[in-house]
C-alpha cells in the first residue's frame, strides 16, 4: 500500500474483522473516513495479501470473507461467477458471467490448477491452455467437481 503499509494493512485487516464489508468500494471508503486514501488496485492487492475474496452469504448478497485455503478461494470465485466450461482439443473455453473472467482467471492461476499451463481471460471469456487433450479433459472434470 501507500506510505505506512503495515499500518494500512493492519487497518483494512481491522475493518474486515470488525464489520461486514461488501464491496472494495466499500472497504475504501471505510478507509477514507479513518484518513486512509487509497486506489481500488491497493486494496485490491491488500486483500490478496491478507487472504481476502467476495463470498457469497446468501439471498444474493456477498462480502469480504478470509479464505484459509487456496481451493477454497478457488472454489468461492467460481461458484460466483462460472456459467459454462468447453474443452476445444487441449484448450479450455470457459464463460464467466460479464466482469468476471479476469477474477475468475487470476484464481485459477493462483490456485495452480493440475493441468492448466496458462489462462487468458477477456470480460466474459477464459481461454485454459493444456498440453495434450486428456489433461484439459481432467481439468474440465476438475473445475466441474468444484461446482458440485
Amino acid at each position: 500500500m501507500t506510505d505506512g503499509k503495515e499500518y494500512s494493512l493492519s487497518l483494512v485487516r481491522e475493518l474486515l474483522e470488525k464489520d461486514d464489508v461488501r464491496t472494495q468500494r466499500e472497504l475504501q471508503a471505510r478507509l477514507k473516513e479513518a484518513g486512509v486514501e487509497v486506489s481500488q488496485a491497493t486494496i485490491s492487492r491488500a486483500l490478496k495479501e491478507l487472504g481476502y475474496a467476495r463470498a457469497p452469504v446468501g439471498g444474493g448478497s456477498y462480502r469480504l470473507q478470509k479464505v484459509k485455503e487456496r481451493e477454497e478461494h478457488i472454489d468461492i470465485v467460481l461458484k460466483l461467477g462460472l456459467e459454462e466450461i468447453i474443452q476445444v482439443g487441449n484448450l479450455i473455453v470457459i464463460k464467466t458471467r460479464p466482469g468476471n473472467a479476469q477474477t475468475i482467471a487470476g484464481a485459477i492461476d493462483r490456485s495452480h490448477v493440475p493441468g492448466i499451463v496458462a489462462t487468458i481471460g477477456g470480460d466474459d471469456t477464459i481461454l485454459g491452455i493444456t498440453k495434450d487433450e486428456p489433461t484439459a479433459a481432467g481439468v474440465v472434470k476438475y473445475l466441474r467437481k468444484m461446482l458440485a
